[in-house]
């Protein structure tokens, strides 16, 4: 009985090992494609284009204490094409906004649901030639995880961004 019960975690625990090898390859397999295509690299002359794979240093956002580990964590569940780094030094492109949040009042809570406000910003500017690559905000009336709902909004529009560049530039 008590091995019928591990069954479906040790199931579990082996398809996310799995999928985790299988997105590990795509990333080298990207990675590499990209360092042997020269011409890709010459092509692209959009100072807005962020490329897959780019190296981002998320600074402190303003108003909101801890903000930015929200933000790093939506860009892993909304599988966001960037590696995160810790060292401004070692980044082609930093991230730094606002964000605020406010729970909601009497009248909000006896006449509705009673869910915070969130709204928060960012800008993605490019270290190398200091170009505002990318900028969104994010505002949610009934935000019902708050903070992390908004960080993940603004993790999906930069995603979604950078596939549509990715489009309309024939890379890929």
């Amino acid at each position: 009985m008590k091995l019928l019960k591990q069954l479906p975690v040790f199931l579990s625990l082996m398809v996310l090992a799995c999928i985790s090898t299988s997105a590990q390859d795509r990333v080298r397999m990207i990675s590499a494609s990209l360092s042997d295509d020269h011409s890709v690299v010459r092509r692209v002359t959009n100072p807005t284009y962020i490329p897959g794979g780019s190296r981002v240093y998320v600074a402190d956002i303003n108003g909101l204490p801890g903000f930015e580990n929200n933000l790093v964590a939506a860009f892993q569940k909304k599988r966001v094409n960037l590696i995160v780094v810790a060292d401004r030094s070692q980044a082609d492109f930093e991230i730094n906004g606002f964000a605020e949040s406010q729970k909601a009042g009497w009248a909000r809570i006896i006449f509705k649901h009673g869910l915070p406000e969130s709204e928060a910003s960012m800008q993605m500017v490019n270290l190398r030639n200091g170009v505002v690559a990318y900028a969104v905000a994010s505002y949610k009336v009934e935000a019902r995880n708050g903070n992390k709902s908004t960080a993940e909004h603004l993790a999906k529009n930069l995603r979604q961004k950078m596939e549509r560049d990715e489009k309309r530039l024939g890379i890929k």
